[in-house]
């Protein structure tokens, strides 16, 4: 057979009373005869808390109205207990203060999603370095060809293989140009998500000085 539930003791009459006012005045809002027989884990039965209540109302113990279905009883206010005019203002004040402070807080929400958004659309390191790789080695290969050129232009020419050289220089130069700035963008949006050391990454890489 299965174990008995223990019996919890219920209330009735004065005790019943006593308890079911207390409890109204405790939490300060409506409750229904079912709510606070349920609340009060049945000490007190439905059958008397709507007993008990009916007799605090008509003793004039407590209020009641009509909600819906049903009839919800709670504890009568004190009017000496009621805010003063002064109170009220500064609850008005507080909670234009709280109102603003949630709007401001709301922004910086706002602005810290925002900021991881663009973080996580950013490329990350290990995407940028092949890249860095390869444009470092694209500039380095430019320097070359500049430098072989150069001196190339030091030995006497044909005027037009020179002015052909001197065209085919002009275009290296440009894409040179181009490569170092590309590199130098690459670098900088590779360094601004690193927290370490900028020099000592760039010697780790093993990577040329770039002009």
């Amino acid at each position: 057979m299965p174990p008995k539930k223990e019996k919890k003791d219920q209330f009735t009459g004065d005790q019943a009373s006593d308890m079911v006012l207390e409890y109204l005045v405790n939490q300060n809002r409506p409750y229904s005869a079912a709510d606070i027989s349920m609340n009060l884990h049945n000490a007190v039965t439905k059958t008397t808390a709507v007993k008990v209540l009916k007799e605090l109302h008509e003793d004039g113990e407590i209020e009641c109205r009509v909600a819906g279905k049903q009839i919800v009883y709670h504890a009568k206010q004190d009017p000496e207990k009621s805010a003063s005019e002064e109170e009220l203002k500064a609850l008005d004040i507080e909670y234009e203060a709280l109102k603003e402070e949630i709007g401001v807080l709301k922004a910086q929400l706002k602005g810290l999603q925002a900021s991881t958004t663009s973080l996580n659309a950013a490329p990350t390191l290990e995407q940028l370095l092949p890249v860095l790789e390869t444009t470092e080695a694209d500039v380095a290969e430019l320097e070359e060809t500049v430098r072989r050129l150069q001196a190339a232009g030091k030995t006497p020419m044909d005027p037009k293989e020179m002015e052909k050289e001197k065209k085919q220089m002009q275009g290296v130069e440009k894409a040179y140009a181009l490569r170092r700035k590309q590199f130098k963008e690459l670098w900088a949006t590779l360094t601004e998500q690193y927290d370490g050391n900028k020099e000592d990454l760039w010697e780790n890489l093993g990577l040329d000085e770039v002009d």
